[in-house]
């Protein structure tokens, strides 16, 4: 019986895509206020921007109105869209797993990613700031930049906070690139989740490095349990 499970959170438990476009308005409205442009429109650009290519949106959508920046706006508008209050939700299936995971006595951590401030500002939207659904929540970026997957340090402080062994433990993530790597060097059961519109779906796997388990919700990491 496994003890403890440790979630990733973007394209994991929320959508990447979502917080994307949430950004975008966030800036397109910082925009709209600076130039007068329509947010509605700007958004959509930029989108489409990055459909195209994800690299120095900000600076092509700049360029698309012929307008001429320096270096510190583009650096403003990445600040705006890290900053923002974003609108996003959990997928449809996230509560429901939790609720039966602690139902049988598991216990929840979650260990993401991703600029610390960005991160805190999408658990404060979804409400999960605090132990109110987890029981140990791990940022990396607050530990720093060395401490991002695939460093094993987040996880071997997960382990520790929950006194388990590692074959107690079990990590659901996305990302092939850093996700799984873990299993090299540690015998936790890895769980590849394959949601909608992943922007990591295509990432080759690091060093060959896969998971055990793949599913496409979290009713079926119910199961494997």
């Amino acid at each position: 019986m496994k003890k403890a499970v440790i979630f990733d959170l973007d394209d994991t438990l929320i959508s990447e895509d979502e917080y994307i476009r949430s950004g975008f308005a966030a800036v397109s409205r910082f925009l709209e206020d600076m130039y007068g442009w329509d947010a509605r429109l700007t958004a959509r650009q930029m989108y489409d921007l990055y459909l195209e290519n994800p690299k120095n949106v900000f600076n092509r959508v700049l360029e698309a109105h012929d307008i001429r920046y320096k270096n510190n706006e583009i650096l403003e508008l990445v600040e705006v869209y890290r900053e923002h209050i974003p609108n996003v939700h959990f997928y449809p299936d996230v509560k429901p797993a939790m609720y039966a995971l602690k139902d049988r006595g598991i216990r929840l951590g979650l260990l993401s990613d991703g600029y610390a401030v960005t991160q805190r500002q999408k658990l404060t939207v979804l409400g999960v700031n605090g132990k109110k659904m987890f029981d140990k929540i791990i940022i990396t970026d607050e530990l720093g930049r060395e401490y991002w997957k695939p460093d094993p340090r987040p996880f071997i402080m997960m382990k520790e906070a929950f006194m388990v062994d590692w074959n107690d433990m079990i990590y659901v993530g996305d990302n092939p690139e850093k996700d799984f790597f873990i299993g090299r060097d540690f015998k936790i059961m890895t769980v590849r989740i394959m949601r909608e519109k992943g922007i990591y779906t295509d990432r080759a796997y690091r060093e060959g490095y896969r998971e055990n388990a793949r599913i496409s919700s979290l009713k079926d990491l119910i199961k494997l349990l």
